[in-house]
């Protein structure tokens, strides 16, 4: 979700910018004084693709971190997210760890005696 912020309002910032990461969308800060500029600048940027949605898949032996439930499939292990319409500007981030001791030992179909290091 892409937003638009008016400088000198009084909007939470950090919320928004929570809400950004969790939809994958950009915060643009304009000035009411040059709102027409600012807006034309935002349009401006060429959109390079839409309907945008990225499949991140890990190793079973890892999950993804501060993701919404929704996004999630496979045991935390692929991560789905619809982007949109992306500008060269789009930035996309996750946050992945390595799954608990009693997660790694529920895996049926992974030796952990075997595993040395978990691909990326």
């Amino acid at each position: 979700m892409n937003l638009v912020s008016i400088k000198g309002d009084e909007c939470n910032i950090d919320a928004l910018s929570t809400l950004q990461d969790l939809t994958g969308g950009n915060i643009e800060r304009v000035d009411p004084v040059n709102l027409t500029q600012n807006f034309a600048s935002m349009l401006s940027k060429p959109v390079i693709a839409t309907n945008v949605v990225c499949k991140i898949k890990l190793h079973k032996g890892l999950k993804f971190r501060n993701e919404l439930v929704e996004y999630l499939s496979n045991k935390d292990t692929q991560l789905t997210k619809d982007m949109g319409s992306v500008t060269e500007d789009n930035v996309f981030t996750f946050e992945y760890t390595i799954k608990s001791i009693e997660e790694l030992l529920a895996l049926e179909d992974v030796d952990m005696t075997q595993i040395k290091e978990l691909p990326f």
